[in-house]
């Protein structure tokens, strides 16, 4: 069984973005009045600074383990797919454009579903492509079809799609 877990160089950027932006959300609220708009706005802004943090800190503690009988995913939400149960495969690739209009790459996320729940990973994890490979073997084993969209990103990378 191998176990793959996202590297903090990878939550970096994210951790430090919930971080400053919690810290001046704060720093604005406690200077200005309770009951204002703009008071509201950074009470908003200071939530959504605290989401981005609460979820670098779960993908950080996040392990995805592949065997020979499934995919699991933990320690929080605990979730585990047998292979055999695999029902649905989707494979999305969000881009980033730059503000002059050209493409800066972006990420892809693969989104695995079972009668029990689903377990989704970005690429941002260590030997994705692999983790869809073996994916994509499974669901041409259980006769899954997969929509447009996930057939090209699985061509793109180089992976046969399942028929």
């Amino acid at each position: 069984m191998l176990e793959f877990r996202y590297p903090l160089s990878v939550l970096v950027k994210d951790y430090l973005l919930g971080i400053v932006g919690l810290a001046v959300s704060v720093q604005i609220l406690a200077s200005s009045e309770s009951g204002s708009g703009i008071f509201w706005f950074f009470v908003g802004l200071a939530l959504f600074f605290l989401i981005v943090t609460a979820n670098a800190a779960n993908r950080h503690v996040t392990r995805i383990t592949v065997g020979e009988d499934g995919i699991g995913s933990g320690p929080f939400q605990r979730r585990f797919i047998a292979w055999k149960d695999l029902k649905g495969l989707s494979l999305r690739f969000y881009a980033v454009r730059s503000v002059f209009g050209r493409n800066k790459g972006g990420w892809m996320t693969l989104k695995l579903r079972a009668a029990g729940g689903s377990i989704t990973v970005d690429s941002d994890l260590p030997h994705f492509q692999s983790l869809v490979t073996k994916a994509a073997l499974v669901a041409k084993e259980n006769g899954i079809l997969v929509d447009a969209y996930t057939a090209h990103n699985l061509l793109s990378l180089g992976i046969e799609v399942p028929a």
